[in-house]
């Protein structure tokens, strides 16, 4: 067999790639979407099914990021500057909260990437550069707050913007006020959470006052 390298192949390679990367982007953009319509109407044992769908979206959404991370490999380029779409590391131990704003991120724009912990945010980080990490604070390993201040103390992470997203939070905490940009309590509205995230993806210290 013909093992030479051959330029013609390698192109042929990198559109096949590519198509598959749309493929699996509007794969899970489908399934997304069909997931967020039908869990506003869901009850009984429809409930089940939904579960089963929201496994299918998360299952896409790794099939689009092993295809990106193929793609970029061919090309030498990190995965995560592939899609074109800011990057919003999401941090939280609770695996539906990760989930559920996962999905929306991705619906409404963003490239989500995902850690359970202040110790994976912080390799995530290191790795993908990300836009705006949203962090909860409670959480085992490392907590939210401890990961923060170390992301604002490494000179690739300490442009980042940080913004914490936690049920446990009192308006009288200055110690988040002082490492976060934004802290919004759970749970937010989708319209208030996605306008904040926006903003600070733009480059936006905190968010606009309404």
């Amino acid at each position: 067999m013909d093992q030479s390298f051959r330029s013609s192949r390698f192109d042929k390679l990198l559109v096949e790639c590519g198509r598959l990367v749309a493929d699996a982007g509007d794969h899970e953009r489908a399934l997304t979407e069909f997931a967020v319509r039908f869990e506003g109407g869901a009850h009984g044992d429809q409930h089940e099914l939904l579960t089963r769908v929201q496994r299918l979206c998360a299952a896409a959404r790794l099939q689009r990021r092993r295809a990106e991370a193929l793609h970029a490999g061919l090309i030498g380029e990190p995965a995560s500057t592939q899609s074109g779409r800011p990057i919003v590391l999401v941090v939280d131990d609770s695996k539906d909260s990760l989930e559920t704003v996962a999905l929306f991120l991705e619906l409404s724009g963003f490239h989500a990437i995902t850690a359970a912990n202040g110790l994976e945010a912080l390799i995530a980080a290191h790795y993908a550069r990300p836009d705006v990490a949203v962090l909860d604070v409670a959480m085992p390993v490392m907590n939210g707050l401890e990961a923060a201040r170390l992301l604002k103390a490494s000179p690739v992470t300490r442009n980042m913007k940080l913004m914490a997203y936690t049920a446990n939070w009192s308006t009288d905490d200055s110690a988040l006020k002082e490492v976060f940009a934004e802290v919004m309590a759970k749970p937010a509205s989708a319209d208030e959470f996605l306008t904040t995230v926006r903003h600070l993806a733009a480059g936006g210290d905190a968010a606009p006052v309404s």
